[in-house]
């Protein structure tokens, strides 16, 4: 077990969470909400170990864990016959009438500064985000199109090339080394990283090669993201960071999000999770770290943290190893909001 600050005073978990401005920066409600058209204003069950067609969060699970932020994260698989784009929007979409629906439970916040006062209604605010450049479809028109619906951040690259930017190697499945294409960032990626900045939506670098990693940090002038992230001590995979690339994103300012899937964790259970926002917090300071589960994105998530009502027992945890509250405050969504701009 990995301990941050040892011998400090222990702190009331419960109070402080309930405090915090809990916020997830990876999930992915809108996938099923879009694509299976599933009313997530009820409570559904979650998976035992691994199942996609059960719910890991909900409306009423996401208030009964203390969630406060939900990044929804759109997705678009290179074999459904919808257009990325499309997706996209459809996947906004059904978070927004989500929120219409019920609307004393949850609002989408679409500009900067809106988060603030959905909080303090006492309301779940919901951001958008989308997982893969493929979706702008490689047009910085159709960028700016998902940034005036609300886009928060873009993670730059999935699975194979998108002619933005190289992914990272996938041990185990050779066939997808002949689609990850040339190294780095394209012509259209650095394009891609600058039209971002200049619009206020983030880059998130998870997913991204080496190289790719490498040509970000070079080209962008802004805070960056790792939203759903392992760390190469516990899963030496290029789909997780190194020490050094930590150090780098929180130079640039930025925020990487721990992730739940055990195989990118390296460990079984809900204390993989929390050794890998302990070791980040050593590495590069606890103001960089915070939680991007990828609930609901079809990973194996660890035993202790596989749906929304478990957020509170993540704090828990993270009580009893070093953390101060202001600490622990900034973990469970302070820095993420910081980043966004809506501290």
């Amino acid at each position: 077990m990995l301990i941050y600050r040892p011998e400090v005073a222990p702190i009331d978990a419960r109070a402080v969470h309930e405090a915090a401005p809990v916020a997830d920066l990876h999930a992915h409600p809108g996938l099923n909400a879009y694509y299976l058209r599933r009313d997530l204003g009820r409570e559904h069950k979650p998976p035992r170990r691994w199942n996609p067609l059960r719910q890991q969060l909900d409306l009423p699970r996401a208030r009964a864990g203390g969630l406060r932020v939900l990044t929804n994260c759109a997705y678009a698989p290179a074999v459904l016959p919808v257009r990325p784009f499309r997706a996209a929007l459809g996947t906004f979409e059904a978070l927004e009438a989500l929120c219409a629906r019920h609307p004393a439970l949850a609002q989408v916040a679409r500009r900067r500064g809106e988060v603030r006062g959905i909080l303090q209604s006492g309301k779940l605010a919901v951001l958008h985000a989308a997982e893969g450049g493929h979706h702008i479809e490689r047009s910085l028109e159709k960028l700016e199109q998902l940034a005036a619906r609300g886009l928060r951040y873009l993670t730059l690259t999935h699975f194979v090339q998108n002619g933005i930017a190289q992914p990272a190697r996938i041990p185990g499945h050779p066939w997808f080394a002949v689609l990850r294409g040339a190294p780095g960032l394209t012509e259209l990626g650095r394009k891609v990283v600058r039209r971002c900045e200049e619009l206020g939506v983030l880059v998130d670098v998870t997913h991204c090669s080496d190289r790719s990693f490498a040509d970000v940090a070079s080209t962008a002038a802004r805070p960056f993201l790792a939203t759903h992230t392992g760390f190469r001590r516990f899963a030496d995979l290029e789909r997780n960071i190194s020490d050094e690339q930590l150090r780098i994103l929180a130079r640039s300012g930025g925020v990487a999000g721990i992730i739940t899937w055990n195989k990118i964790l390296g460990g079984p259970s809900i204390d993989a999770m929390a050794d890998a926002i302990v070791h980040g917090a050593l590495v590069a300071g606890p103001e960089h770290i915070g939680i991007g589960t990828d609930f609901d994105g079809w990973v194996y998530s660890v035993e202790g943290m596989r749906e929304a009502r478990r957020y509170p027992d993540l704090t828990e945890l993270l009580s009893r190893r070093g953390f101060s509250e202001a600490e622990l405050r900034g973990i469970l969504g302070g820095n993420y909001l910081r980043v966004l701009g809506e501290a």
